[in-house]
């Protein structure tokens, strides 16, 4: 395995969306088990990743399940794995500060659903539907995001927005 280089705030990888997954390959297998340690192992260890911030535009997504979680579906060397993801529904509301590799020392109050339906496919090309909430619910909807060219900043008032990018530039 190999750890990847985690692309920066500013890299239009990270904006301009991405390319489905027609067909689960050994090649995909690989940048998978790749992002996974890179998620895991990485200057900054993180709970997920999506293929954008290693710059790869294509619609692949790792997070770290936390302790509580139970589920097997979808999962390779103990990580979640989702390609195409979709959600396709959201509940509730929770207000948690995230962060991100792609704008290191730089976090904020989000809110977003607390409990949601996401489906895609698992890293053998096998479609899932999983039902989550609480932290994995909240990763996956970060690292979708990045599949959509969005960040966590993009969620908050204009105002807040604005102060936080000119952070990130300064940095």
């Amino acid at each position: 395995m190999h750890l990847l280089p985690v692309v920066k705030h500013g890299d239009s990888v990270l904006t301009d969306g991405v390319e489905q997954i027609g067909e689960v390959t050994d090649e995909i297998r690989n940048l998978i088990d790749d992002m996974i340690y890179t998620m895991r192992n990485g200057k900054t260890p993180a709970v997920g990743l999506a293929a954008p911030q290693i710059g790869r535009a294509i619609a692949v997504i790792v997070a770290e399940p936390p302790p509580e979680y139970e589920g097997e579906e979808a999962t390779r060397d103990g990580a979640v794995v989702l390609i195409n993801p979709e959600i396709v529904y959201g509940a509730g509301a929770t207000v948690v500060e995230e962060g991100c590799l792609s704008c290191p020392g730089i976090t904020a109050d989000v809110q977003r659903p607390a409990k949601i339906i996401i489906k895609g496919l698992d890293s053998d090309g096998r479609p899932v539907k999983l039902e989550v909430e609480g932290a994995l619910a909240r990763i996956f909807q970060h690292e979708v995001d990045h599949l959509n060219g969005k960040f966590f900043f993009d969620h908050l008032n204009p105002i807040k927005r604005q102060l936080l990018k000119s952070r990130i530039r300064r940095t």
